[in-house]
């Protein structure tokens, strides 16, 4: 049975090993857990499998003059061998959940292209694909 609670220091040395999963796409270096924890407006949920981490996804809130708060969500990962299992949507769900108890006015996040399977998980959320493009400038 799926569990989806906060992020607890001692979480890290077990994410690592699904960030550096071939698949994962993702930089975990920067990934510092006192920080995270202490953040208020960052939401990190860590997914339990029969008592493994399973998975991971972060729902940061923040305030934008035009909108009020606003959510955007990162680094969704759910480990390769639990794939499959719903434990995606799970998280996801949790993060809608947090999100109305916010009082959030809309969430934000970015996929993709070659991850096809979140992709479609995300849309049948009632997540849309707006065609905008995303500028980036890499400070460090």
């Amino acid at each position: 049975m799926a569990i989806y609670r906060k992020l607890e220091k001692e979480d890290k040395e077990k994410l690592v090993g699904i960030f550096q999963q071939p698949s994962a796409m993702y930089d975990y270096r920067e990934f510092d857990e006192d920080a995270l924890i202490a953040d208020e407006n960052c939401n990190c949920i860590v997914i339990e499998n029969d008592g493994e981490i399973a998975g991971f996804a972060s729902f940061i809130t923040y305030r934008v003059p035009t909108k009020g708060l606003v959510g955007r969500i990162e680094d969704v990962i759910v480990d390769e061998k639990y794939r499959g299992q719903g434990l995606g949507r799970g998280v996801m769900e949790k993060i809608i959940e947090i999100a109305k108890e916010k009082k959030v006015s809309l969430i934000d996040l970015t996929s993709n292209p070659k991850r096809a399977a979140a992709r479609k998980l995300y849309e049948s959320l009632g997540f849309e694909i707006h065609d905008t493009g995303v500028f980036r400038l890499k400070i460090k």
